[in-house]
């Protein structure tokens, strides 16, 4: 059976989610977008709200909302789409409360009822865009506490330079622009600093329109077999990620 794509993209601001998202649907313009906010109920499962629009006549826009688990609704959406759809490139645009790669590894696994999404999808480049005022800011945050949805629940309290952080290592591509309306000096600090942060990603400071055709090819295919090992690797101190061929770090 022939596999859909799925690319996942998360921003530090929903401005630059929103960006980076026209930016990869031009690139793909066949693609379906899935758009997830996740909202805290005082008891029980947090309601998952999800806004859905394609440009094949098969995928009517339409809005959504839903009170679980949000990684059991999300896998549902996905392999629903698979269903009517046959072999689509979903852009699954996540809020940035999100933990990323502990978000990916429990959507991925395999359920007894469900099998694994991998038997539906392949993962696309997790694309990460960054704010410069908004990093800066967070980077440099250590008195707040911030709980990320890594599943059902929320996770363990971190800073929001902690959250920063995490947001930016997921990147398989990260969008940080070298130059912006406001502070390019700052702007352009933001993104050195978030490069360092990532393993292997390929960094675009001009928007996916000015980037390499390597990097622009590759938000639209498959990243090479071993994304869940890699993901796992990221999150464990102890292992050094594996390089994919072609990174530039």
């Amino acid at each position: 059976m022939p596999k859909g794509l799925l690319s996942v993209v998360v921003g530090n601001t929903p401005g630059v989610r929103a960006d980076v998202v026209d930016q990869l649907l031009r690139l793909s313009p066949r693609a379906v977008l899935l758009a997830v906010s996740i909202q805290e109920c005082d008891n029980g499962y947090p309601v998952v709200q999800r806004f859905l629009s394609g440009a094949d006549a098969s995928v009517r826009e339409a809005s959504r909302g839903a009170t679980g688990d949000p990684v059991v609704i999300l896998r549902q959406d996905l392999m629903s789409l698979r269903r009517c759809s046959g072999p689509v490139h979903v852009v699954l645009a996540l809020p940035g409360d999100v933990d990323v790669l502990p978000f990916l590894m429990e959507l991925w696994r395999a359920r007894v009822a469900s099998g694994s999404l991998g038997d539906y999808y392949e993962p696309a480049p997790v694309v990460v865009g960054v704010e410069p005022a908004s990093f800066m800011v967070d980077i440099g945050c250590v008195h707040r506490a911030v709980r990320l949805w890594s599943g059902r629940e929320r996770g363990e309290a971190l800073s929001p330079a902690e959250v920063a952080v995490r947001q930016v290592e997921a990147a398989d591509v990260l969008i940080a622009p070298g130059r912006v309306d406001g502070d390019e000096e700052e702007a352009s600090a933001a993104a050195a600093l978030a490069s360092r942060l990532t393993v292997g990603a390929h960094l675009v400071t001009s928007g996916l329109a000015g980037a390499g055709p390597e990097v622009r090819a590759s938000l639209t295919r498959a990243v090479p077999s071993g994304a869940e090992g890699e993901w796992r690797a990221r999150l464990e101190p102890v292992t050094v990620p594996r390089s994919r061929c072609g990174a530039d770090r």
